[in-house]
C-alpha cells in the first residue's frame, strides 16, 4: 500500500509540471499571436515570429499528448505506471497479500486458534526474511455477585505478533503481550478461574511491562510429516486444544472451558516439541518444557507429556478429532496424569466438544484438581451478513481434599462480528460451589475484541 501511495505522488507531482509548462506556452503563445504583422519594423522580425510560434504549437501539442498520457496512468489503464516495476515485483506483492488476507481473515469462526496460527505460519514460510507483524486488543468487563458481596472488574489484553521465516521449512515467532486487571478472581475465588485473559504484568511500581509470552524457531522435515517446535512455549497450543473451546479472546472466557481444568501444566518456559502426521489424520506428539521460566537447570526438572490422536474427514465441514494425552510432572514426584479431548462439526456450523482429565494423588494434591470434565456446543451463522456465534458449555471439577464440594460451572456467549476486524460478545456465567464452598456466583459480563 505504501508503494502505490508513494508512486501516486510521484505521478501527480509530474503531471502538476507538465501543466504548469503548458499553461505557460499557452500564455506566450497568446501573446505573440496578438502581436500585429510589422510591429517589429521588418518583414524578418515577422518571420522571426511566425517560427517562434510554430515552435511553440509543436511543443504543446507535445505536451498535450504527455498529459493525456499521465492521465492514462492516473485512471490504471493499460498503460499504467505500475507495470513499468520490475518483473515479478506486482505478482509478488499480490502473492503476500492474498496469502495473509486469506489467513487473517479466513474462518475464524470455524477454527482453532491453533489452526489459524498455524495456516499463517505456512504462509509466512513461503516468504522468507520477511518480518511480519499482526496482533489482537482485548477488553472484557464483568459484574459478578454472590450472596456475600459483588463486584464490577475490567480487564485488557494486547498482544503483538512476530514471524519470520529463513526459508520454506523454518520460521521464528514471537507473541509479546501486556495485561490490565486480575479480573473478578480477586473477589470471587474458585478452583478454576473466571477470565482466563486475566492475569496483571504490570510491576509493583505502577509501570506497565510487555511480556514475552512466546519465542520459538519451528522446523519442518520430511515433507511436513515431521516438525520440531523449540523455544519458549505454550504447551496448551498443541495439547488439549479444540475447534470450539480453546481461545479466551474470541470463545469462552471460563479457565474451565479454555483447557481442561485438570490439565496440570506449567507455565510458559524453555522446552521442545515433536510432531510426526500420517496421511494427514494419524498424529504423534512429544513435548518437553522446564517446570519454571528461569531458563536455569534446563535438564533438571522436565515436565514430559505425549499425545495420541486422529482426524476423521480432515479439513471438511465434518471434521472430528479424537486426542489422548498423558503426562508427568516433576514437583509431583513424577505422578501422572491423563486426558481426552474430543470436536466435531457438522455441516461447517454446529461444533460439540467434551475433555475429561484426571491425575494421581500426588499431582492432584499439587494442582487442587482430581479430575474434571467438561462439553458444549458452539453454532456458528451468517445473520445479515455478519457473523454470529453461539456458544453453551458446562463442567464440573472434582477437588483433590474430600472435604470440598466439586464445583460447577456453566457458561454462555453469543458473538456478533461488527466487521472483520472487530467483534463484541456477551457473557453469562454461573458458577455453584465455588472453591468447594457452598457459594454460588452469578456474572454478566462483556468482551471486545480488535484483530489486526
Amino acid at each position: 500500500m505504501r508503494n502505490g501511495q508513494g508512486l501516486a505522488f510521484y505521478e501527480m507531482t509530474e503531471k502538476e509540471e507538465a501543466m504548469n509548462r503548458f499553461a505557460a506556452l499557452l500564455l506566450l503563445l497568446t501573446a505573440l499571436s496578438v502581436i500585429p504583422a510589422g510591429s517589429a519594423g521588418s518583414e524578418e522580425a515577422d518571420s522571426t515570429t511566425a517560427g517562434v510560434i510554430r515552435k511553440l504549437e509543436a511543443e504543446i501539442d507535445a505536451l498535450r499528448e504527455e498529459i493525456n498520457s499521465m492521465e492514462g496512468y492516473g485512471r490504471g489503464g493499460r498503460h499504467s505506471r505500475r507495470r513499468r516495476t520490475p518483473a515479478g515485483t506486482d505478482s509478488w506483492i499480490s502473492l503476500l497479500e492474498e496469502k495473509v488476507k486469506g489467513v487473517t481473515r479466513a474462518d475464524m469462526n470455524r477454527r482453532s486458534r491453533r489452526k489459524r496460527v498455524n495456516a499463517l505460519l505456512e504462509a509466512i514460510t513461503e516468504m522468507p526474511g520477511q518480518l511480519r507483524f499482526s496482533g489482537g486488543s482485548t477488553a472484557i468487563i464483568q459484574y459478578g455477585y454472590s450472596e456475600s458481596n459483588d463486584h464490577t472488574a475490567g480487564t485488557g489484553s494486547f498482544d503483538i505478533y512476530a514471524h519470520t521465516a529463513f526459508g520454506p521449512r523454518s520460521l521464528l515467532f514471537f507473541d509479546l503481550e501486556a495485561v490490565g486487571g486480575n479480573g473478578p478472581g480477586e473477589y470471587f475465588p474458585t478452583m478454576t478461574g473466571l477470565n482466563d485473559d486475566a492475569g496483571s504484568t504490570q510491576d509493583q511500581d505502577g509501570l506497565d511491562r510487555l511480556n514475552v509470552l512466546e519465542a520459538w524457531s519451528e522446523f519442518t522435515l520430511l515433507d511436513r510429516r515431521c516438525t520440531i517446535t523449540a523455544g519458549k512455549i505454550d504447551l496448551t497450543n498443541y495439547f488439549d486444544h479444540n475447534a470450539s473451546a480453546n481461545d479466551e479472546t474470541t470463545q469462552f472466557i471460563s479457565s474451565a472451558f479454555v483447557n481442561s481444568a485438570a490439565f496440570a501444566v506449567p507455565d510458559n518456559s524453555p522446552g521442545i516439541r515433536f510432531r510426526t502426521t500420517l496421511a494427514d489424520r494419524f498424529h504423534f506428539q512429544l513435548g518437553l518444557s522446564s517446570v519454571d521460566n528461569s531458563g536455569k537447570d534446563l535438564f533438571k526438572d522436565i515436565y514430559r507429556i505425549g499425545s495420541l490422536g486422529f482426524t476423521f474427514f480432515p479439513d471438511s465441514d465434518f471434521e472430528s478429532n479424537f486426542r489422548f494425552y498423558g503426562y508427568q510432572h516433576p514437583s509431583a514426584e513424577d505422578s501422572f496424569g491423563y486426558g481426552i479431548s474430543l470436536d466435531h462439526v457438522s455441516f461447517g456450523a454446529f461444533n460439540l466438544f467434551a475433555r475429561y482429565g484426571l491425575n494421581q494423588d500426588e499431582l492432584a494434591d499439587l494442582w487442587k484438581i482430581e479430575s474434571a470434565w467438561s462439553a458444549g456446543a458452539r453454532m456458528v451463522h451468517q445473520v445479515a451478513g455478519k457473523t454470529a456465534v453461539l456458544g453453551i458449555a458446562a463442567g464440573e471439577s472434582s477437588p483433590a481434599s474430600s472435604v470440598l464440594e466439586r464445583e460447577r460451572m456453566m457458561e454462555i456467549y453469543t458473538r456478533w462480528s461488527l466487521n472483520e476486524w472487530t467483534s463484541i460478545s456477551p457473557h453469562f456465567q454461573l458458577v455453584w460451589n465455588a472453591d468447594g464452598t457452598s457459594e454460588r456466583i452469578t456474572l454478566f459480563g462483556i468482551r471486545t475484541n480488535y484483530s489486526f
